[in-house]
Parts: structure tokens; sequence; C-alpha cells
């Protein structure tokens, strides 16, 4: 993607800004569809301007919820300058929240299967290193970091299983599954829908369920935290909420 792409579509959706709902037209996961909006370069710019503002907003002493628990699980990493992996980086902005928010200096690489999102990120922020790739099959090697943070992505990723499976091996120390929808009583269900008006897959998980997929991946669930409100009870008649899982490899 050029960059005088990027930059045409970026003002373009600014001067649009608020107009665009971020998820919308829930239903059952229909696998033989194409749900690739997160490719589109348009999905990745307004993801990328939606959070503009709750950077800011970390940054002047308000951070949401999610990015409070995001801290506070690459926080627990034991080594001083930890190295951490972003899987679905989105358009790289925890490589800044983070180190503030944590207090100490941080070691960074995205890494998101969109090369829109890549695009932004590298685009976003010049100094940073960014890769693309598929969660399931992560292009890293055996425990080559000590934190990896699959960074709001386990929801989108319908072989899930797969991907927590790939996370526990490139780490040497943490995993966080950062802002995963749970339920407590249905089972684990598959929807899709429109996310910045891209279609794309969604998982709520059971939390008894995911809570087990995690452990028999070889990872011990250490803490378990609240992460930004998702209530889908008109959806399936029930209450759903998000939760950041801060795990160690066993």
């Amino acid at each position: 993607m050029s960059p005088t792409l990027l930059s045409r579509i970026l003002r373009r959706l600014r001067r649009r800004a608020g107009t665009d709902e971020v998820s919308t037209a829930y239903r059952p996961l229909d696998r033989s569809e194409r749900l690739d909006g997160w490719l589109a370069t348009e999905v990745a710019a307004r993801q990328h301007l939606a959070f503009a503002p709750l950077v800011r907003q970390a940054f002047d002493g308000q951070p949401r919820e999610d990015f409070q628990a995001a801290a506070w699980a690459v926080g627990s990493a034991r080594a001083a300058f930890p190295f951490v992996v972003e899987v679905g980086c989105g358009s790289g902005y925890y490589s800044e929240v983070l180190p503030h928010l944590v207090g100490r200096e941080l070691r960074y690489v995205g890494l998101d299967y969109s090369l829109a999102m890549v695009a932004l990120g590298s685009r976003s922020y010049p100094g940073v290193s960014f890769l693309a790739g598929d969660a399931r099959r992560l292009p890293l090697g055996d425990g080559c970091c000590d934190v990896v943070l699959s960074g709001g992505v386990l929801m989108h990723i319908p072989d899930y299983v797969e991907a927590i499976r790939e996370c526990r091996r490139i780490t040497r120390d943490i995993c966080v599954f950062h802002t995963v929808p749970v339920r407590e009583k249905g089972p684990t269900t598959f929807l899709q829908k429109l996310a910045y008006s891209g279609p794309v897959a969604e998982v709520i998980f059971n939390l008894v369920e995911i809570e087990e997929q995690i452990r028999s991946a070889g990872l011990s669930i250490v803490g378990r935290r609240p992460s930004v409100p998702y209530d889908l009870f008109s959806v399936l008649g029930e209450t759903t909420w998000t939760a950041t899982f801060l795990c160690r490899r066993v």
C-alpha cells in the first residue's frame, strides 16, 4: 500500500469521525462466507482512528480499563527489559502506551495478519518492528520472547486452540490473552459481525472452556482481570464481558 493512498484514506475518514459503529449485524457464523474485513485498508484505518483518543487519554492519566489490564499483565514480566511480541497488534498503539503505563522500557514487536494493519503500524511508529503473520502459525522461534500479548485477537480466530498453543510456544515466561469475551452459562459461541463496517468472525467463550484450553496448552493461569465492558445480552440472552488472562508457561 502506498503511503499516499494510506494518507488519503486517513484524511477522508477523519472528516467522517464518529459516524461508524464499531460492531453491528451479529449473526451465527457462516464459514462459507469471506470474513476478511480486517484485511481491508479502510477497516484498519477506522480502528486506528478510533483508538487514537484512547491513547491520548492514557497519557493524560485516564487509561481505559483494557489499557490498564494490559499494563497489569505485561508489567508482571520477570525480565528487567522484557521482549514483548503482540499478536494481533493492529496499528501498534500498545508499543507507545505500554512502556508509559508499565513504567519501564520494553522491547516490542507487533505482528498482524493484515498487511493494512502492518502498514499503518510502520507509518505510525517508524522506529518499531512489525511483522505480517498468522496467529495460528507464528513466524517466530520457540521461546523467543518474554511476553506474548494476544491483543484482543483470540475472539476473531475460530481455530483459537491453535492460536493459544502458538502463543505458548513462542514465550519463555508470560502469555497474556487480552480482552477475551466470555460468558458463564452458555457454550462457546461462534458469530460473525461487521467490525468498523468490515465482515469478521467473533467467538464468545464459555469461561470454563477457555480456561481449560489455556491450561491444556501448557499454561498456568495466575491472574484474571476484567477488561473493557462488552455485553451481548441482546444477541445471546446472557450477560457477557471481557477478561484479560495472565498466564505463565509451565
